[in-house]
Formats: C-alpha cells, structure tokens, sequence
C-alpha cells in the first residue's frame, strides 16, 4: 500500500474474521520466535549474620533440653530462610537508578512508586484485542462520573493529512510557512543524523549538552525521533528517511520482549517503562497504518496485550508497573497509554470496548469542576490541576466522544487560555509538554483560539532553534534546541529529557496541522487548515 492512502478499517486483511499468526500461536501455548536480549545475571551480595556465635550457642543450648531432633531441625530452617531472606533484601542493583518523568507532567519529584527496580519475569497474556468493528457507545460507563457516554470518534482518517495532497494549505499556511518549513527540515535531518548504526537512538548522549542527568531509555529515544519522522508524513517505504524510519522499526521489534514490552530495562518500577513502551506501540501503529505492512501487526498486538494487561482493574490508569486494585495510575503515563489504543484502531486494530470505558473511570477520578480540569493522580487534591495534565485530559475526553459544545470543554479551554499561560520562551514558563497537548486540544476544536495560540507558540519554537553550528558530532547542534537554555528553563524539566526529546516534542508541535485531523472540523472549516 502507498504511504499516501492509509488503509481503510475494511481493508479484507483486518476484518473480524481474520485472526494474526500471533493470536493463533498464543492459542495454542506457543511464543512467537523473536531474538530477544538475554537479562544479565543479578549481582548478589550475602549480608552478613548478626551474630553467628550466639546462634551456635542457643542451638546447643536448645539440643541440651532433650527436646525432640525435629524441634531442632524446625528452628533452623526457620533461621537459614531468614538468612536467605536478609540476602535478597541486601542484593545490589548495578544498573542506572531510574529518574522520575513525573516533571513537566504535572507533578515534582513523584516519589509514590519504589525507586528501587526489581527484577520481575514476562508477564502473561491473555489476547485482548478484538478484530476491526465499528466503535459504538459504552453501554457499561453511562454511570461514570461524569455522566457522559464514553464513544470513541471514528479514526478511519485521522491521518490523511500526511500525504503530500493533505498537507496542501496545512503546515505551508500557519504563520510564515517558509521558515516553519525549514525548520522541520533542519530538526529532521538532525534528528537522522543522532541515529545509532544499529537503527536506535538515545537520550542521553552522542550530542553538546544532552541535559543534566538526562533519563536513559533507547526505546523511549527511538519512539520518540520515530514519530517525529512520522508525524510528518515520511513512512519506512517511501521517501528521504525510509532507511532511518525502517532501521528504527527494526530496533523496536527487535527489543521487544516475549510479553509484548518494549521497554529496552527488565527492572520492574523503572518510571520511563510506560511511558517508552506506548510511545514505541504508537510509532509501530502510526508505520503500519501508513504502509499496510503486515510485519508491524504482531508486534502491535502483543504490544497492546501488554497493555491493557497492566491497566488498574477497578480505576482504568496506567503508571510505571503493572497495576493492581491496590494502586493508582497517574494521568501523565495514562494519556500516552490512551493515544497508543486509539493509534492502534487507525491501523485497524480495534479494542475492546470496556477497555476505554475503563480510561474513561480514570479521568473521572483525576477531574475537577465537572471535566473541565485534572490533576497529576486520583489522590492529589482537586486545586493541584495543572495546565499540562488539563490538557491531556481534555484531549482525551475529545478522543473518547465529548462534543465540542460540551460546557466543561469550554471552560477547560477558557482555563488554559489564561494569560499567566501564555506561551513564553523563558524560564519558568517554556514548557514543550504542556505545549503538546495544548496544540491538540485547540486544533481539534479550530477557529481563532488555535489560530491565535499556535502562531504565538510556532513563532517561538522557530526563533530559538539552532540554526548554526556544526553538523559533526560530537559538537552537532544544528537543527536542535537546547535542553539547558534559557537560563532557569528547569520547570519543564527538558533539562532531564534532554537535547533529543526536547527538539523531538518541538517538531512534534510544528507538525500538529499535520499529524492528526481535527476532530471536530473537517480541513476545510477548521480554521487550523
């Protein structure tokens, strides 16, 4: 199939009664073959015993009582289970100590899961995902809490603005096209030039100034430049970036576990897993639903398995680890896990309905003012509602069905239209992830707030790209933008994510024209395009 028609849900590969080589192999108890990387072997340390003599000296005393030999045997394999239990809890972990990415998503310092990983094993999967059908109200969320029907929107077209004859009067026609051109043009080729030869990229290093104590994850790195390429409408098939796009793929399929995780750590509680793996499952959605290849689907769906097998039960979030009744997820990791699912339906995978009714829970839990307003997590009082996490909830009540008219719409959008949240390009008030969803929410409502807001928002991104400079590493710069400056630039935390994510969630800004059509509006009266 061409890069520039996605294949349409009816596509006779994608209809209910087909069934992937994976979902027949899972039946049957089998693992698809993949090469997978070997976990190193745990570094151990033995603590040492308390007090060794007076453990001899009790067991002495305990034999010279008469009591029966088996009271003796009891005793000691009571302590030597202690023993073994002292030797597991004083184990050392060797490897990066994970850092938190609860930054610009709404919260500081989240300190609400362990910090240290632990080893865990494959997960088990029960398949989850349901053949193409038509999306249909939620019979199941009518008493949410926000009383409204959980629809998820048709997604058959949502990326038809990527072709070269959908991008006609997008991206050329907001602000001075030229140089929003040119720009995407120079992050791109950046961007093409950080890859590994081994078809992945990193966060934090091979570039001047990757950040301070940038976070570590190749799948999160590559997901992320991955979709940047994407986004604007190249495919592994066709055009400049096709060997980098495919080369990229590759990596991820190659990384991805038996469990369906793409995750490239086998800690358990690492805080980049669910955030790295949704972005990998969405890239992998986005290159099949461009391309039809059918090589993407497998991996889509162990990926998505993966997924909803680590969603909370009962509240419907996602956060660093599989959740259980027990926890709470966070809507930072949620919004991603949420786009990765609807990414997933415009390839022509569609999920089971609860699924989405259980997302919907989820942003019941974390909302204020009827829907107009969330927080980072269910347990943070309603007043910590930020402008980042508002964004990403309203983007994701968009997806789920609420009407543009909606009255906590409208005042979710009137909240973040603020002035105090403006954009500005400054310390304490650049921040690219808020900016994000901010960019989507108001495309997809169209008009003068869009218009308005994001000519402010290009014109900044634009300016302060770096538009000089060496093309060599490991000085390269040219075509980025800069993780550390301006001065004081550290609320948003671009300075952990560093010089790769934050020039990738720029371009990421730039292509929303393009990356997604509005939801409400078509093309033609949008007022984006």
């Amino acid at each position: 199939m061409s890069a520039s028609s996605p294949p349409p849900p009816s596509d006779p590969r994608r209809t209910a009664s087909a069934k992937s080589t994976a979902r027949q192999k899972r039946a049957q108890g089998e693992q698809p073959a993949r090469r997978r990387r070997p976990a190193p072997p745990p570094l151990v340390q033995i603590a040492p015993e308390d007090n060794p003599q007076s453990l001899a000296d009790w067991l002495k005393g305990e034999a010279r009582t008469g009591l029966p030999g088996v009271g003796v045997s009891f005793a000691l394999h009571t302590l030597l289970l202690l023993a073994m239990a002292l030797y597991v809890l004083n184990r050392p972990h060797n490897d990066d100590r994970p850092l938190s990415m609860g930054w610009a998503f709404g919260r500081d310092n989240e300190q609400t899961q362990p910090d240290t990983p632990q080893i865990i094993s494959p997960i088990a999967m029960t398949p989850r995902v349901q053949p193409t059908a038509a999306p249909k109200p939620l019979a199941s969320t009518a008493n949410t809490a926000s009383g409204r029907q959980v629809a998820p929107i048709d997604v058959s077209r949502s990326l038809s603005l990527r072709t070269q004859r959908g991008r006609q009067g997008t991206v050329d026609g907001e602000g001075d096209g030229n140089k929003v051109q040119r720009a995407m043009k120079l992050g791109l080729e950046w961007l093409a030039r950080q890859q590994n030869s081994g078809g992945n990229w990193q966060l934090h290093a091979g570039y001047p100034d990757p950040g301070y104590q940038p976070l570590r994850t190749d799948t999160g790195a590559t997901a992320l430049a991955l979709l940047a390429f994407l986004g604007d409408g190249h495919t592994p098939v066709s055009g400049e970036y096709a060997d980098v796009i495919a080369n990229g793929l590759r990596w991820l399929k190659n990384i991805q576990k038996t469990d369906g995780d793409f995750h490239d750590f086998d800690e358990r509680g690492r805080q980049t897993a669910y955030y790295a793996h949704s972005m990998a499952t969405l890239a992998m959605c986005e290159a099949y639903a461009m391309t039809g290849d059918e090589q993407y689907r497998e991996p889509i769906e162990e990926a998505i398995d993966f997924l909803l097998k680590s969603q909370q039960p009962n509240q419907g979030g996602w956060k660093y680890m599989p959740q259980d009744v027990d926890t709470e997820g966070d809507l930072s990791v949620t919004g991603w896990a949420l786009m990765a699912l609807h990414t997933c339906r415009m390839a022509g995978i569609s999920i089971d309905d609860d699924e989405f009714g259980l997302a919907s829970r989820f942003l019941d839990a974390v909302a204020s003012r009827d829907g107009a307003l969330y927080r980072y997590q269910p347990s943070d009082p309603p007043q910590n509602a930020t402008p980042a996490m508002t964004a990403s909830g309203l983007l994701g009540r968009q997806w789920l069905g609420w009407a543009a008219d909606d009255r906590a719409m409208r005042e979710g959008v009137d909240w973040l239209l603020q002035p105090k949240f403006l954009p500005e390009w400054s310390g304490g008030r650049r921040n690219v992830y808020e900016w994000y969803y901010v960019a989507q929410v108001l495309h997809n409502l169209g008009g003068r707030n869009w218009d308005d807001w994001f000519g402010r928002v290009q014109t900044l991104i634009v300016d302060n790209q770096r538009t000089r400079g060496s093309r060599k590493a490991p000085d390269d710069v040219l075509g980025s933008w800069n993780p550390t400056s301006p001065d004081g630039a550290r609320d948003e935390h671009s300075h952990i994510g560093g010089r790769l994510y934050l020039t990738v969630m720029c371009l990421l800004i730039l292509e929303t024209p393009v990356r997604h059509t509005p939801i409400y509006a078509s093309p033609e009266t949008s007022g984006a395009e």
